[in-house]
């Protein structure tokens, strides 16, 4: 699973107008950022190897930009992580996410922007399934 597969997930939540990977694109309003952790995270593998792996766990960030309002940003912030704390068997791009487990109890709120939009950021794990060794077709 790539990074790119948890955004198109996202997006089709449909909780966004815009949803980025990597860097928020011009910053526009009701925007969803999704990135890799930067949080270290034990390494974990299945006796006998990573061969004998059933699911890969990929640890994000999710930064919710949205707008001048406190109480929306809140409202959409909590909205998200409902969603993600409810996924279960989601298809997305010839991949399954079994499950999403946020690792905060809420959004964190992170303040505003230098434009006095508010932020909040959602830490989770996305569970998948492994389809085997090698490269993604």
């Amino acid at each position: 699973m790539m990074l790119s597969d948890v955004r198109d997930y996202i997006e089709s939540m449909g909780i966004a107008d815009h949803v980025y990977m990597g860097k928020l694109d011009g910053k526009q309003d009701k925007s969803i950022g999704v990135y890799a952790s930067k949080h270290e995270h034990p390494y974990k593998t299945a006796i006998g190897g990573p061969q004998m792996e059933s699911y890969g766990i990929k640890n994000i960030t999710l930064l919710c930009h949205w707008n001048t309002s406190y109480r929306e940003t809140e409202k959409a912030s909590l909205k998200l992580i409902k969603r993600l704390s409810t996924t279960r068997e989601a298809n997305v791009n010839e991949e399954t996410i079994k499950f999403i487990q946020p690792l905060v109890n809420e959004p964190v709120p992170v303040d505003t922007d230098e434009n006095g939009i508010y932020e909040m950021v959602i830490e989770a794990a996305v569970i998948y399934e492994k389809k085997g060794q090698g490269e993604r077709k």
